[in-house]
């Protein structure tokens, strides 16, 4: 979303995902993470997605021609007439025959609303020759779509580039994690609690430093710096700790213990929320709206450094005093 530069991004993934399970739950997490909507109808009626997109390659393949696909689809569809153009050749008869769609069907409705998408080939070129098409057909309302495997890298570059593009369709990239595809987490103990109540911590070694597990019942604190709100970093601490915000706080790198700084004048919020207590919900579930506003404003919260697409600033995961010496304790005695 942020190399869209404003721009909508739908979730067009379904047909790819992992499953018709990954299909629903990723336009879902597309959706909280800034999706303008998705393709996916079962996300919209199971969480209140907003459903949309364009028509496939095979309603235009399966009409006499291209005009008469387009035509019959903005007589079914006058008021969402996305019409997609590449299926034979985009400037040479997919955005002429548009341009006519257009105008012999919604332009007489008084419907300027509508829009091409481009699937393949260079969407810089073809997008630009495509919106001086459009514009010298007096259709300068006409949106232009692009989809065709993008990621955030390859919507940077277009837009890099000058390409004029209005809003993006983002599919296999995203509903498959591409980049990241594993998630790499594991069950690993971190304390038990004895039959008196006593919380035990435990610790697992490993010849990779990475892999040490950091023990006992915990919560963790997000600290901010006061005088610009953004987030300094996230703070791991004893389940039991509190902190106090009217004295200096202690930083320091749990991999790197040597650095380290003092800070004031800041605000800790506790981060972990309770769901069950005493085998009781005690949690109200927020909407898909509010999930939705609460992950943009926490985005909101990270320095521009942080978010940058090339060698981005660390963004540190601290442990306090008081767990990092019982970490060193544990170690010391397996060792």
């Amino acid at each position: 979303m942020r190399a869209a530069q404003g721009r909508p991004v739908a979730e067009f993934g379904s047909r790819r995902a992992h499953g018709p399970d990954g299909a629903v739950l990723g336009a879902r997490a597309s959706y909280i993470a800034g999706c303008s909507g998705t393709a996916c109808t079962l996300a919209d009626r199971k969480y209140g997605t907003p459903a949309g997109g364009t028509m496939a390659h095979s309603w235009v393949q399966m009409f006499p021609d291209e005009y008469t696909a387009f035509k019959t689809y903005c007589e079914t569809y006058p008021d969402s007439a996305t019409l997609l153009v590449d299926t034979y050749n985009v400037l040479k008869s997919g955005v002429p025959n548009a341009i006519r769609a257009f105008k012999e069907v919604l332009l007489p409705r008084g419907i300027t609303k509508c829009a091409i998408r481009l699937d393949s080939g260079d969407l810089t070129y073809l997008s630009c020759k495509a919106r001086k098409m459009l514009d010298e057909a007096g259709l300068t309302e006409c949106k232009i779509v692009a989809s065709n495997s993008l990621d955030e890298y390859i919507i940077r570059d277009l837009l890099l580039q000058g390409a004029k593009l209005d809003s993006f369709g983002v599919g296999e990239r995203l509903i498959t994690s591409k980049s990241e595809p594993v998630f790499g987490g594991v069950y690993k103990l971190s304390a038990v609690e004895d039959e008196a109540g006593n919380i035990i911590p435990k610790i697992k070694i490993s010849e990779n430093p990475a892999k040490i597990t950091n023990p006992h019942f915990k919560k963790v604190y997000r600290i901010f710096e006061n005088t610009s709100g953004k987030a300094i970093a996230d703070l791991i601490c004893v389940h039991d700790e509190v902190i106090d915000e009217s004295k200096p706080l202690e930083l320091f790198d749990p991999e790197a213990s040597w650095k380290r700084k003092i800070i004031t004048d800041f605000t800790a919020s506790e981060l972990l929320v309770p769901i069950f207590r005493a085998g009781k919900l005690v949690y109200r579930q927020p909407t898909i709206e509010e999930m939705r506003a609460w992950c943009a404003s926490q985005i909101d919260l990270q320095w521009d450094e942080v978010k940058r697409f090339e060698n981005p600033h660390n963004y540190y995961v601290d442990l306090s005093r008081k767990l990092w010496d019982i970490k060193q304790k544990l170690l010391k005695e397996q060792s």
